[in-house]
């Protein structure tokens, strides 16, 4: 049985009960482990799309001619015919390496067309056509390497239309929404889950500097991919929304701490009460349900949210909060044995200590002294964190 129908039929598994989700994960990873040969196919599809793009933007190719059309589009309907021929023989990598090709080209030719014939892009549609494209042919083939190569170019496309027109394809985030989310959703796959966490996060950012919002507009839309990750029962939604919402807000904690020394980036923030209003109710939601799930240890995540910016002595609170998510992690995981919790604290603590570093030591200290101090301090966390890991190994191969 090849792996496409093994995954629809434990699927009808799954739904008639007889295996539950936890060992459905279980036994397509089972069956889904990578080799050598599957590592060197993925190089292949990586440098054959570099030149795909490459040919785009070569002098040759950006000429006025409708053959540099033909080609791109023949080798496109050449690649996805032999990917969908080899595909009903054998449902194997070769076979999607072939298809996600023929998908690379032909965006790569809708590019260049539009290139040759000078053609208006004042808003991000080659790339909604693109990634409609890309969630049928995902349909077709539901394989991993397609999901990720469609989500990619939604991703990018918000960034390119963001980059050349100054603005925000709402389009691309409602594909990302409802299109993506609905396979993320249905197919229940750890992968799945985190690259749409990072494309909501991207596109969400982009958001906020292409509409020239608040800057602490993020911390909504943070909380709001973090308050997912809790409403969703499943781990494999719960895990990866959470800790890419908790790595993003902790990145913007610590950029934050730089923006509110500078008085004059400050004088432009101001206050919104529909940022207030809704950060009230989805912060106050959060809170209820952690203590209905009883996860109160977890409300220590939702200092990192807190909008400081409007409170006195801001700059010094950034530093603060920081610490506090550190030890706080630290504290419950050594209170409660977790050696992941520990390792999250310590971690934390680490970076929160390196921003300190940096912001008081670059002004103050020689730059050479300066670079040479952090490579020291570099070298420490990963030794306290591989210290760390041989720990949690130690303590697995104990409970054994």
């Amino acid at each position: 049985m090849n792996k496409q129908k093994l995954k629809r039929e434990a699927r009808a598994w799954v739904e008639e009960d007889i295996i539950s989700d936890e060992q459905y994960d279980k036994i397509i990873e089972r069956y889904s482990k990578s080799g050598p040969n599957s590592i060197i196919l993925l190089f292949a599809i990586l440098l054959m799309a570099l030149g795909f793009l490459t040919f785009i933007m070569s002098d040759w190719a950006r000429e006025p001619h409708l053959s540099r059309i033909i080609i791109l589009a023949s080798v496109t309907i050449v690649l996805y015919v032999l990917g969908d021929i080899r595909y009903r023989k054998s449902a194997d990598l070769i076979a999607i390496s072939f298809t996600v090709l023929g998908y690379i080209a032909f965006g790569a030719g809708m590019l260049l067309a539009i290139d040759i014939y000078n053609i208006q892009v004042t808003f991000a549609w080659p790339f909604i056509i693109w990634a409609i494209v890309g969630l049928g042919v995902y349909f077709m083939y539901e394989h991993k390497l397609l999901f990720s190569a469609a989500i990619a170019v939604t991703t990018i496309g918000q960034l390119y239309n963001a980059s050349i027109n100054s603005a925000f394809s709402w389009i691309l985030l409602l594909l990302l929404l409802f299109g993506f989310g609905h396979f993320v959703y249905h197919h229940r796959n750890y992968l799945f889950s985190y690259l749409f966490s990072v494309s909501f996060v991207v596109q969400l950012l982009t958001l906020v500097f292409v509409a020239s919002q608040q800057y602490y507009w993020l911390i909504l839309y943070f909380l709001i991919l973090y308050f997912a990750g809790d409403l969703i029962p499943e781990q494999v939604y719960r895990k990866p929304f959470k800790r890419i919402s908790l790595i993003g807000i902790f990145i913007f904690g610590m950029y934050q701490t730089f923006i509110l020394q500078d008085d004059f980036y400050m004088k432009d923030v101001t206050l919104q009460w529909s940022f207030i209003a809704s950060w009230f109710v989805l912060f106050g939601a959060t809170i209820v349900k952690k203590i209905i799930d009883k996860r109160s240890n977890q409300l220590i995540d939702l200092v990192l949210f807190l909008p400081i910016v409007f409170i006195p002595f801001s700059y010094s609170m950034s530093l603060i909060v920081l610490f506090i998510f550190a030890l706080g992690w630290l504290f419950v995981g050594y209170k409660e044995d977790n050696s992941e919790y520990v390792l999250l604290g310590t971690i934390s603590f680490l970076v929160s200590v390196f921003t300190v570093y940096i912001q008081f030591a670059w002004d103050a200290m020689n730059k050479s002294l300066f670079f040479l101090i952090g490579g020291i301090l570099l070298f420490l966390i990963s030794f306290l964190i591989e210290k760390q890991r041989r720990t949690i190994i130690d303590k697995q191969k104990g409970g054994e």
